[in-house]
Formats: structure tokens, C-alpha cells, sequence
């Protein structure tokens, strides 16, 4: 019987969800109806067939390990909503923001976070994993849904570019269609970065800037080192959105300003001692065990420190794995993707050289190229597993290739004028 009433529900949710995008679409006319469908479908059945190959193929698997605890908060919810809602941590851990104990309140904020939504998703559904991953993949759609709209603002011209690479990228399609927190990094990213777009251009009203606030709040619960690096981002993007001639010297000088405050936080108490948090979290990862870890030199807190290991980190998030450490179909897209944004950049930097100093110029190409640099270089610098590489820097990929993107010349009859 259950199985008949999951059969019957797959579709009918699938319908919904449909039907929802394409209002939301038909309001703001954005993307066209021939491009949305498959997206949104591309996006269900990746996180469909992620739940089902880390259930029969795969030993471990965040995703499964998050559902089954938000099935325990399921019970609770629809037995006893007011012990559901409430907040139990020891009052001396709120303290530290930057704390990695593992019994930390801020360190498993993004954790319950998810643990929580997945549960009041399970509501819905029953408490079935792949019915609840089609609804939990409308809030990661939706975010990279808001992305693309501001994309195709600022890079006109381009946008069956953009929708094949925000949507269709094989590394963001799959693993950010996981139920677990880089879906919530997903979601939150795009509508922090669509409602600061909307407030920074005129239009700051009061549901924008609540939308705004809430979406960065979420961001850094759910990821507090990566909401920082859009925080600096934002500010710099910010000061340079009405002086495109000198950009690139506001977004130089945030950043000059932001390493020197992450260093400085060093003389500081150990609770805003930023160098020491970032080289804990590493020691926490080397601590793990993994088929696909390698070499990473362990941090200290000091400038001397993260300068050699910089090296280390960079080949890390651009290079690895090697071809001679493939070990799986999901580290051979890895190779084959990496291989791919190394050649893209390097031909768009040699066919469009005359135009790719327009990104010094460009605010919004700034702004995704500095976050997607120094997001991808903590990875380097945090994660020493191949495969944990992947899944993090997912999204970081698509930021990082869309201003060379912008570079190519294209047709102009391209998806930009779908309705005109």
C-alpha cells in the first residue's frame, strides 16, 4: 500500500513543482518554458539518482545520515510540535562563533538547520527519502533559479551559456542535489545575492531588504567561513556598482583590507582567532580517514604558514585528482572537468584577449570571480579528500567560469531573446 501511494505521489509532486517554477517564470519572463521543464527535471532525477547510488553503492552518505536523524525530529514534530521548535545546546558554546568542537552550538547550527526543514518536508511526504528530496531540490532550483536571473542581467547575450552552465554542469547538477548542506548553501547564496542585487539598485524595499538579511543569516549559519568571504565580496561589489572604471581597485582594496583583519584577528583572544579556527577546521579533516586522501601539510596560525601551503591548496581544488588517482566514474568527470575549466579559461584568455580586461571593469564579474577564488582556495586549504573537493567546490566552478563566459562573443540572437 505504501508503495502504491509513493507511486501515485512521485508524479503528483513532480506536477506541483512544475507548475510552480513555470508561474514563477511566467511572472518574470527570465527563462523559457522549453529550457525551465528540463532543468527541473535534470535537477529532481540528479538528486533522485544521488540518494539512490549512495543507498546501494556508496558505504557513507551525509545526505542518508541527515534524513534518517530528520526522521527522528518527524516523530517529535507530529507528536510534540513545542519540543520540536525548542533549541537545546549548553549556553556557554553560543559564546564562540567560530568554534569547531563537535558539541558546538554555531558549528551544528547548519546541521539542524536541514535536520529540521527535512522534517517538516517528511510531513508531506511520509518520511520517504526520494519524495522528499523532489521537494527539498525546489529550494536549491529556486536558488540557483534567483542566480540565473541575475546572471542573465548582467551578461545579456548569453543565455543558453548561462542555463547550460548554472543548470546543466555535471558537478553542481549532482552533487548539490543531495539533501545536504551545500543544497542549503545553494539556495541561500542565490536569494542573498538577487535580493542585494535588488537593494543596491533602488529597489531596497522593506520585503527586499528582510528577504536580503535573512538569506545572508542563513548563509552563515549554514557555512559561517564562506557567508564571510560573500560578506566582503558584497561590500566591494557594493562600493563599485556605480564606478565600473575602477572596480577592480575597490574589490583589491576590500581584500587587502579583509587579509590583514583575518591575520590581525591572530594577536586577539582565541575566540576571534581567525587563523587559528581556519587551521582547527583543517586539523579536523586530516583527522579523518578516507580512500581518497592525500598529502596536505597542516596549518598553523601563522602568514608564514598559510604562504606554504598555498601552493598545496591550489593544486588540490585545480588539479586533483591526477589521472593516475581515478579511482571511480566520479573522479573521472572530476579529471575530466578540471581539464575542461583550465582549457576554457586559457582559450577564452588567448580568442577574447582583446575583451577579457573588460572583467576588471565589470562589478558583478568581480564579484563571482573573488568569491569563487577564495571559497575554492579554503577548500584547497581545508579538505585533503579528492572527493569531498568535488562536492564542495561545485558551485564555485560556475562562478568561476561565468566571467569568461562573458567574454565570448556570441550571436544576438541567442537565449536572451526568447521574449522579445
Amino acid at each position: 500500500m505504501h508503495i502504491v501511494r509513493y507511486i501515485f505521489l512521485g508524479p503528483l509532486f513532480f506536477i506541483l513543482v512544475t507548475l510552480l517554477f513555470v508561474w514563477i517564470n511566467r511572472n518574470r519572463k527570465v527563462m523559457p518554458v522549453v529550457w525551465l521543464v528540463p532543468a527541473l527535471v535534470a535537477k529532481i532525477i540528479a538528486g533522485i539518482l544521488y540518494g539512490y547510488l549512495y543507498a546501494h553503492y556508496f558505504p557513507v552518505s551525509d545526505s542518508w545520515i541527515y534524513f534518517r536523524e530528520s526522521l527522528i525530529d518527524y516523530k517529535i514534530l507530529t507528536h510534540n510540535p513545542t519540543e520540536f521548535f525548542s533549541v537545546h545546546s549548553p549556553s556557554g558554546s553560543i559564546k564562540d562563533f567560530f568554534s569547531n568542537a563537535p558539541d558546538a552550538f554555531w558549528s551544528n547550527t547548519g546541521e539542524n538547520i536541514l535536520i529540521k526543514l527535512l522534517a517538516i518536508l517528511n510531513v508531506f511526504t511520509g518520511g520517504n527519502y526520494y519524495l522528499t528530496s523532489i521537494l527539498f531540490n525546489c529550494f536549491t532550483f529556486l536558488g540557483l533559479y534567483q542566480f540565473y536571473s541575475l546572471a542573465h542581467k548582467y551578461f545579456p547575450g548569453k543565455g543558453s551559456l548561462l542555463i547550460m552552465l548554472i543548470f546543466f554542469l555535471p558537478s553542481c547538477l549532482f552533487w548539490n542535489s543531495g539533501m545536504d548542506k551545500d543544497g542549503l548553501v545553494v539556495f541561500f547564496t542565490g536569494m542573498f545575492m538577487f535580493y542585494l542585487d535588488k537593494c543596491m539598485s533602488r529597489q531596497a524595499t522593506i520585503k527586499n531588504v528582510i528577504i536580503c538579511l535573512l538569506s545572508f543569516t542563513g548563509l552563515l549559519f549554514t557555512r559561517n567561513m564562506s557567508a564571510i568571504v560573500f560578506g566582503a565580496a558584497a561590500i566591494a561589489w557594493l562600493l563599485s556598482y556605480r564606478t565600473t572604471r575602477y572596480a577592480y581597485l575597490y574589490f583589491i582594496a576590500v581584500y587587502a583590507i579583509c587579509v590583514g583583519l583575518f591575520f590581525w584577528s591572530g594577536a586577539t583572544n582565541a575566540c576571534c582567532n581567525l587563523p587559528l579556527k581556519f587551521a582547527e577546521k583543517q586539523h579536523q579533516f586530516l583527522a579523518l580517514q578516507g580512500n581518497t586522501k592525500v598529502h596536505l601539510t597542516a596549518l598553523e596560525p601563522t602568514i608564514s604558514s598559510y604562504i606554504k601551503v598555498l601552493p598545496e591548496a591550489l593544486n588540490h581544488v585545480f588539479l586533483r585528482p591526477y589521472i593516475t588517482e581515478i579511482k571511480s566514474p566520479f573522479h573521472l568527470l572530476s579529471f575530466i572537468e578540471n581539464l575542461a575549466v583550465i582549457v576554457i579559461i586559457i582559450m577564452v584568455m588567448w580568442v577574447a584577449r582583446k575583451r577579457i580586461f573588460s572583467i576588471l571593469h565589470h562589478p558583478f564579474s568581480l564579484f563571482l570571480l573573488f568569491i569563487a577564488l577564495t571559497n575554492l582556495l579554503s577548500i584547497g586549504y581545508l579538505v585533503p579528500f579528492t572527493g569531498a573537493i568535488m562536492r564542495y567546490k561545485a558551485l564555485y566552478v560556475i562562478f568561476l567560469l561565468l566571467p569568461f563566459v562573458n567574454c565570448i562573443k556570441t550571436s544576438e540572437n541567442d537565449a536572451d531573446e526568447f521574449y522579445t
